[in-house]
């Protein structure tokens, strides 16, 4: 049966807004190491890693996203993949939901909710 070996299709994206992303995520992860927040991810205290979905620190939630922006998502988080940057789709989330976080104590959750949104055209204007 088709999709039950676990391959996935990857297309050629050339795309700069995937630049734009990998150079954001970048950016927000550089601001949250400066601000004096340690790493979002916890030194592992063994070699085993304990699974998210074993591990009592996660839990698991549902939401609704466009297709659009998942199938954009997923092509980014490929792109990343092919640069050598292995990251799945709970990471990439919990990466952006740290940076605002971090952002949001530091100049308030409406700045800083203000600031993702415009990030894009700040990127562009670059």
């Amino acid at each position: 049966m088709a999709g039950l070996d676990g391959g996935k299709k990857r297309g050629n994206s050339s795309n700069p807004r995937v630049s734009r992303f990998s150079e954001a995520l970048g950016a927000a992860k550089e601001s949250s190491q400066k601000s004096g927040y340690p790493d979002s991810q916890p030194p592992e205290q063994s070699k085993e890693k304990l699974a998210k979905r074993e591990n009592p620190d996660y839990t698991q939630t549902t939401f609704r996203i466009p297709k659009k922006l998942s199938r954009q998502i997923n092509r980014a988080l490929m792109d990343l993949a092919d640069e050598g940057t292995e990251i799945d789709r709970s990471d990439l989330l919990e990466e952006l939901a740290g940076a605002f976080i971090r952002l949001a104590d530091e100049v308030g959750a409406v700045e800083a909710l203000e600031q993702f949104r415009n990030l894009g055209t700040q990127m562009d204007k670059k």
